[in-house]
């Protein structure tokens, strides 16, 4: 891949599937967590049928936050691979492809991938230029991206 078009697609495209998967775990989460203490309040009659509410809800929660984490583990997968492929003279580019690539790989590792979920944010935000003045969002993209 040379062209810088080609380049500025596959951020676009990498950042915004990235973030809208990655942003489905809290979410899928927290439905998790108040249908379970929920339903284990209100819906059973014994401590027994709670924890066994609790356990199902929780195997049932957690494998589809992790089939989510493996879809958007697999995207990232991708993403290495063509950015192997990359070349481009752009600083501001490398320098965006690059922070991408970062966030990617703290995601595909399982204890550091709420640093990559926060990264896909500021990923997109930054390749769209989007960010706001005077916040640290302009630090950050001056930091990482204009230095």
């Amino acid at each position: 891949m040379n062209g810088e078009k080609e380049a500025w697609n596959l951020l676009n495209s990498s950042t915004k599937k990235s973030y809208r998967f990655s942003i489905i775990i809290p979410i899928i989460f927290a439905i998790t967590v108040v249908t379970v203490v929920l339903g284990g309040v209100l819906l059973t009659d014994s401590a027994e049928e709670a924890y066994s509410f609790l356990y199902i809800g929780c195997a049932i929660g957690f494998s589809i936050m992790l089939i989510f984490y493996i879809i958007n583990w697999f995207f990232c997968l991708s993403f290495l691979k063509e950015y192997k492929k990359i070349q481009i003279n752009d600083e501001k580019l490398k320098r965006l492809l690059s922070f991408n690539k970062i966030c990617c790989i703290l995601f595909m590792i399982p204890i550091t991938f709420l640093f990559g979920m926060f990264g896909f944010q500021k990923a997109k935000i930054f390749a769209r230029g989007t960010y706001r003045k005077g916040t640290l969002d302009e630090i950050l993209y001056k930091v990482f991206i204009l230095r």
